[in-house]
């Protein structure tokens, strides 16, 4: 195709009219400016191919960082579910006659009110994102915009769980520890101490208005702890539904 070329370009320099001369050199001229475009567009059919593997490797690695703390955060939500529960149930047995229940009963109850998970989530990922710019290598920007705001997200989802286990540490252990021991409940809470000498006293614990007002205070908390835990489990939830999709893409 060069050869053809030249041999026309020679033919038209050496015995063809101006007006032909200046054809060929526009068509010469079209051509070059063709060839640099079609360079440039390889060049960037080679980058586009450059920045959407390199998403696909971000995105990956942050589905099983999203996986994780799902994981996590449904721990979380399981213990504290549990605890919130097991106050409810000692309110109620405030108003009735607790001589009714087991001895083993209450001290499960009263044991799975201490359960103080926090969740902490893993982002190292999403920091790493934020950190190196390679945010806008991600092109879904609901994507963006949960890597940008989950970690702020979870630390407010961790103020409640603060205050819960505050109220517990301070308050519950130590009130409740007045009438029944350690050792009661910490077989309900994966430990085994030796037994105490001191005998359990149920009617102190139930009898005691400190202890029913840490109850109340550790339900109402839950509850809050609870609403905040579940709107960030489902953050999460569909957090996965969008980065699967863009995995596949």
């Amino acid at each position: 195709m060069s050869n053809l070329f030249r041999k026309i370009r020679q033919n038209l320099l050496t015995g063809g009219s101006y007006g032909n001369i200046a054809l060929y050199v526009v068509g010469e001229i079209f051509f070059v400016v063709i060839g640099i475009l079609l360079a440039f567009q390889v060049d960037n059919w080679n980058e586009e191919r450059k920045i959407r593997k390199e998403e696909k490797i971000l995105l990956k690695a942050l589905r099983g960082e999203i996986d994780y703390n799902t994981k996590q955060v449904e721990e979380v939500i399981e213990h504290s579910d549990r605890s919130r529960q097991s106050a409810q149930l000692l309110l109620e047995i405030y108003q009735k006659d607790f001589q009714q229940y087991k001895p083993e009963t209450l001290d499960s109850l009263l044991a799975q009110v201490q359960w103080s998970w926090t969740f902490n989530p893993k982002v190292s990922v999403l920091n790493a994102i934020k950190v190196n710019g390679r945010l806008n290598a991600i092109r879904n920007p609901e994507v963006q915009k949960f890597i940008v705001s989950f970690e702020e997200l979870a630390r407010d989802s961790e103020e409640e769980s603060v205050i819960v286990r505050s109220l517990i540490v301070d308050k519950y252990v130590f009130a409740v520890s007045k009438y029944l021991s350690v050792s009661a409940r910490s077989k309900y809470l994966g430990h085994n101490l030796s037994e105490s000498k001191f005998e359990s006293d149920y009617a102190g614990v139930f009898n005691d208005r400190e202890i029913e007002s840490v109850l109340a205070y550790i339900y109402t908390w839950r509850e809050t702890e609870l609403k905040e835990l579940n709107k960030l489990h489902q953050l999460l939830l569909d957090a996965i539904v969008l980065v699967d999709k863009e995995i596949a893409r």
